[in-house]
């Protein structure tokens, strides 16, 4: 009976009305696209009668199959590469050979693409039971502690901006699929006799599926991410102006400001502390994006000058250039400026260490100081470095440095065999273009981290 007694008070702690169910509206389209089994109800069947968990698990079933779908197409799309011939491609429901010859200038994006979006689904669902996802509006750590949870957390206030990238992603899931699946249909029923479309059908509807899964993995993530970053970067914004307008603030007598500061070093110690927790979860997938994303733009970016273009290549290759460069931007500067805003009031932190102040807030003034000075804060690459303006503005010299290198080097060889044999440039040297491109973003990230360190 004591036992339970101290079972339901604390459970009436997690569920005071500072930790109310945030009712986070992605959370259904996470559910809907595999990416989390249960979200919020795994903490909603705490107590001491054993609650049924059946929908959870099969809820969980569904998300491996998703998983697995996506592991299945990024693994096909990669032996797809070393497979020349016709019967065999349309065996494995590959028909981009039926387009053009270019046939690894579909696949290559293709593998990028199923690649990230399986190793995402892996992510969220190897930590979704820890909740860190959720974090800011939930925050595990603070649930154990009884925390005080600041208003600026509550999602209520973000209203409109959920909305509108919940409705991008979902227009932008309907466009895609609803573009490609017309495109794969439109192949196979004018290139295949009835009977070989009878027996691909199978594979167009797994085709479908597995578009409508990857548009949704990529888009509501990546909104969800940047509904995320705003937070943390408004909450930062906010304690700055505080921290700058108590420097800027008439002195008056000693000590009038040791209790304001106490404040705003417990606010800004939080903030740091959130943004830490939800690191936890987001730094595999700011990794592996990077780590995919940029390899693909660089590929397609070399397409765009030596490719020659059709009816179905032109499209595909200026949409997956333009759709890479804008999925990176967004989910660069949204962490940047998380990093910006913590680092923000170094200088009004300066001014009031000038002050007299007594022994323990000069210590705690000091571990401000070096904190706001000391390592970057926000969000990183599998604790390699953090991102921020600066790793932005180098990964940006550094892709467009070795690219230049490589036309200059492709438009040399094209030269020469022009001169010799007069034949055109062969699709056999992409692979060791995209692994060339793959090895300069590996040594971009390591790059990166010992200029952060």
């Amino acid at each position: 009976m004591q036992q339970f007694e101290h079972r339901k008070n604390y459970d009436q702690q997690i569920y005071s009305s500072d930790y109310e169910n945030p009712k986070v509206a992605y959370e259904f389209y996470f559910k809907l696209f595999g990416l989390v089994s249960a979200g919020m109800d795994s903490y909603q069947r705490a107590g001491p009668i054993k609650q049924d968990v059946s929908g959870q698990k099969l809820r969980r079933v569904y998300c491996q199959l998703i998983s697995t779908l996506l592991w299945f197409f990024a693994i096909r799309s990669f032996v797809l590469m070393f497979i020349w011939d016709p019967q065999l491609q349309l065996m494995m429901g590959d028909i981009t050979g039926l387009w053009n010859d270019y046939r690894m200038y579909y696949l290559m994006p293709m593998l990028y693409f199923s690649l990230q979006t399986a190793i995402t689904s892996s992510s969220f669902l190897s930590k979704e039971r820890d909740l860190t996802w959720l974090v800011p509006f939930i925050s595990v750590k603070q649930m154990q502690m009884n925390g005080h949870r600041s208003h600026y957390y509550n999602i209520k206030k973000y209203t409109v901006r959920i909305t509108i990238g919940i409705f991008v992603s979902i227009c932008f899931v309907v466009a895609l699929t609803g573009v490609v699946s017309y495109q794969y249909y439109i192949t196979a029923r004018t290139k295949m006799t009835d009977e070989e479309f009878f027996y691909w059908l199978p594979w167009l509807i797994i085709h479908c599926l597995w578009i409508f899964y990857v548009a949704g993995i990529t888009a509501f993530p990546l909104a969800y991410f940047n509904l995320v970053a705003v937070v943390f970067t408004k909450r930062f914004a906010q304690v700055c102006r505080e921290i700058e307008d108590l420097a800027d603030s008439d002195p008056g007598p000693p000590g009038s400001k040791n209790a304001a500061l106490t404040t705003l070093y417990y606010e800004h110690n939080e903030v740091c502390e959130l943004v830490d927790e939800s690191n936890m979860f987001w730094q595999t997938y700011t990794f592996f994006t990077y780590i995919t994303y940029i390899p693909c733009n660089c590929y397609v970016l070399y397409n765009l000058f030596f490719a020659k273009f059709d009816e179905i290549l032109g499209p595909f290759t200026w949409g997956t250039f333009f759709f890479t460069i804008i999925f990176l931007a967004i989910l660069s500067v949204s962490a940047a400026d998380v990093a910006a805003e913590a680092h923000a009031p170094y200088t009004a932190l300066h001014t009031l260490s000038l002050l007299q102040l007594p022994i323990d807030l000069e210590v705690n003034m000091s571990t401000f100081l070096h904190r706001v000075r000391g390592p970057t804060i926000g969000y990183s690459c599998l604790d390699l470095f953090v991102l921020t303006n600066a790793s932005i503005s180098n990964t940006i010299a550094a892709v467009a440095s070795y690219f230049l290198i490589v036309a200059d080097f492709s438009r040399s060889t094209v030269g020469r065999q022009t001169q010799t044999t007069a034949a055109p440039p062969t699709v056999s040297a992409v692979p060791d273009l995209v692994a060339n491109l793959t090895t300069t973003a590996m040594s971009l990230m390591s790059s990166e981290t010992t200029g952060s360190i």
